[in-house]
């Protein structure tokens, strides 16, 4: 099955293969693919990092035999950036994933990687650093993203592989009573008819950090969140539980 990588700043997975079809999620740089279907200029994938299926043009990617023996690491720094020889440049998300020896050559030009600011450990610290990020539906990245791309992200900046949905996201990790709660913990929310569609991280003080029209922080209950502004109740509290153990 052929694999290709994102070598973006990041790209959006469609539904179908229009440009019209709704994002479904995102492939952020150095992400890989298995290439599962194609039509016309648009490939089917399904992301490694998760097994999400969804369209990308073909243009977007690049064939990965060309830098699977590189090794990878993954940005855990706000601010971080390849640069060309040119001068050009190309923004990095944390998240994103990079050569450790700092350098990639793409369509014959060699980039070379810069850091940014170093992301203070810990779940809460992380999710920080995308405080002000747009809601973006499908979104992953410090341009645009969603709550449980929110998760993810910072899962992956935590090396902890986490699903791509809040419905998915929940079953993972041990359940904790509100009376056990601590800054970094995963609260999740439901719907009326009980799924869960929404999720976000804890903070300490009872605040929590999640994608809601922005990247953003609440206040959170034994009820719910409480939006700062209006001071009512925004989300229906379902479950709060720990992140997955590191493998």
């Amino acid at each position: 099955m052929h694999q290709r990588i994102c070598l973006q700043s990041w790209v959006p997975i469609r539904a179908s293969n229009s440009s019209k079809s709704e994002m479904v999620t995102s492939m952020l740089f150095g992400e890989v693919c298995s290439v599962v279907g194609s039509d016309g200029e648009w490939l089917q994938v399904r992301l490694n990092e998760d097994g999400y299926v969804g369209w990308v043009p073909e243009m977007y990617l690049r064939s990965f035999s060309d830098y699977e023996n590189m090794y990878w690491e993954v940005v855990s720094e706000v601010g971080s950036f390849f640069i060309g020889d040119d001068g050009d440049k190309i923004l990095l998300s944390p998240g994103c994933c990079v050569p450790q020896s700092g350098m990639i050559v793409i369509d014959g030009g060699a980039y070379y990687y810069r850091g940014g600011k170093f992301m203070v450990a810990g779940a809460a610290a992380a999710a920080e650093a995308f405080l002000n990020t747009p809601y973006l539906w499908g979104g992953r990245s410090i341009w645009g993203i969603d709550c449980s791309g929110l998760v993810q992200a910072v899962g992956k900046v935590l090396r902890i592989q986490m699903p791509r949905d809040a419905y998915q996201q929940v079953l993972h990790g041990n359940l904790e009573m509100w009376d056990q709660r601590i800054p970094g913990d995963l609260a999740y929310f439901a719907n009326a008819d009980g799924k869960v569609t929404h999720v976000g991280i804890l903070l300490h003080d009872d605040r929590i950090i999640h994608a809601y029209g922005k990247v953003r922080i609440d206040q959170l209950t034994a009820n719910g969140i409480v939006n700062a502004q209006s001071g009512l109740l925004t989300h229906k509290l379902f479950a709060i539980r720990t992140w997955p153990k590191i493998p």
